[in-house]
């Protein structure tokens, strides 16, 4: 194993001067030799038994293998495709299926997405990677930097995007409906898991016999098993997860970043419940400002978690807002937009009344941006397959959405303090110390990364 992993190392670092990793039916934009992408799934219990579920059954994907490193939260997805191969290691997993594979689907915890799609699109597999893209800003621009490089399919598991609510929005706001946009709102309920100023765990608790637990430990440092973050509630802690924005925002902000063509953020600033440097707070409240962009003004966007919510949106029946658990809402000088999930759906005028009069009045213009007729997965296979992006493709589209989500979790680090960011220079420049959370806490253990690309 360790003369396999040197030979595929050696032939990582030699193909970053000219990068010919892929296989040659993708180079052609062809169709795969057996007419089918043959894929791998990394992680499959949770999110990924979804993933697993919707790809598996797809007449166009061929499963080579499952690798997790939890069999009993992976036990479903067993149960449900008991001739698949199964494996702990993505490592493993490449030297011994590598040349079977095409593309890989990764859904663990977020610590592990960067090492694993690196890992990935070095050996020239396409990549399907569950939101968020990464756990830090860093890995996220190294993400994008890859992923050009080695010219692989990519595609942000931000399910919404393939969705049709945004490109309503997207519609109603350039034919003039909503008219200049003042403000937008976005609420949740989460955390739905252990989040808040948590301290590290003393050692005492049994690692279960069907977890593999230095596996899902990954590149984070050594730290004593818990179930109180293993294998649900990792998103709270900041050595594995991003916390309620992470979990929530790579959808819910989709909805209004990709309608209005908001770009990267100019100012923020954030406060929250206490937190420490393992656990990230219960509840947060951030503000972004976005700088005015061809004919739309500058606009402000307001993140409201745990369950708290503004005190009046226009336009928003107070009743609405109140029954609302997860919504975003686009204000604007004419009409306000809003949506009643993480994804856009049911994507409406407020209020309702007022919707049933544009409808009447045919007011509303018909669709022109075009529609995606499969599911967000499939959508990345038949990407694959034909040679073309997929619709959110991290390199054009899904990593500057992902770094935007990722600069929300940083004002909390500066209570009340405004933050002035340079979007070109992608850095902040009132205060230089917010950089340093662009990247990781603590150093990657190497043994998980695949060597320099």
């Amino acid at each position: 194993m360790r003369e396999n992993r040197r030979k595929f190392i050696k032939k990582t670092m030699a193909g970053a001067f000219g990068f010919s990793l892929l296989p040659n039916w993708v180079a052609c934009s062809s169709t795969p030799p057996s007419g089918k992408l043959n894929v791998a799934f990394v992680g499959v219990g949770g999110r990924g038994a979804e993933s697993a579920k919707n790809l598996c059954t797809y007449d166009k994907v061929n499963p080579v293998v499952f690798c997790d490193v939890d069999d009993l939260n992976a036990a479903k997805t067993y149960r449900s495709f008991p001739n698949v191969p199964r494996m702990y290691d993505y490592r493993r997993m490449f030297d011994k299926f590598g040349k079977d594979i095409d593309a890989v689907v990764i859904s663990t915890p977020d610590h592990a997405h960067y090492p694993i799609a690196a890992w990935a699109m070095a050996n020239g597999k396409h990549i399907y990677l569950e939101k968020p893209m990464t756990r830090t800003v860093w890995e996220s621009r190294e993400i994008a930097r890859i992923a050009e490089k080695t010219g692989v399919i990519t595609q942000l598991g931000n399910q919404g995007h393939s969705m049709d609510h945004w490109r309503k929005v997207w519609e109603w706001y350039h034919a003039g409906i909503l008219g200049e946009v003042e403000e937008v709102y976005v609420w949740t309920d989460r955390p739905i898991w252990n989040q808040g100023p948590y301290a590290v765990p003393d050692g005492k608790e049994k690692i279960p016999a069907t977890l593999d637990y230095k596996l899902w430990l990954n590149v984070a440092p050594d730290t004593p098993y818990s179930s109180l973050f293993v294998p649900f509630h990792w998103r709270g802690f900041r050595n594995f997860g991003t916390g309620a924005m992470g979990d929530h925002a790579c959808h819910a902000f989709d909805w209004p970043y990709s309608a209005l063509d908001l770009g990267m953020p100019i100012k923020m600033k954030g406060t929250s419940s206490e937190f420490n440097e393992f656990g990230w707070p219960k509840k947060m409240l951030t503000e972004f400002e976005f700088a005015a962009k061809g004919s739309r003004p500058p606009v402000k966007l307001y993140w409201f978690d745990a369950s708290q919510k503004p005190k009046e949106i226009k336009g928003v029946p107070a009743n609405i807002l109140a029954a609302t658990r997860n919504g975003t809402a686009i204000v604007g000088k004419k009409e306000t937009a809003i949506c009643f999930d993480q994804f856009g759906t049911n994507t409406m005028i407020s209020p309702r009344e007022r919707m049933v009069e544009l409808l009447k009045s045919k007011a509303l213009p018909e669709p022109t941006l075009p529609r995606i007729d499969c599911s967000h997965q499939r959508n990345f296979v038949n990407s694959c397959i034909e040679g073309k992006k997929a619709e959110s493709d991290i390199v054009s589209y899904a990593a500057d959405l992902n770094e935007f989500v990722l600069l929300g979790t940083i004002p909390i680090f500066f209570q009340n303090q405004e933050l002035i960011f340079d979007p070109a220079k992608r850095e902040f420049t009132n205060v230089k110390e917010a950089n340093s959370y662009f990247n990781s806490s603590y150093a990657y253990k190497q043994e998980f990364l695949p060597g320099k690309i």
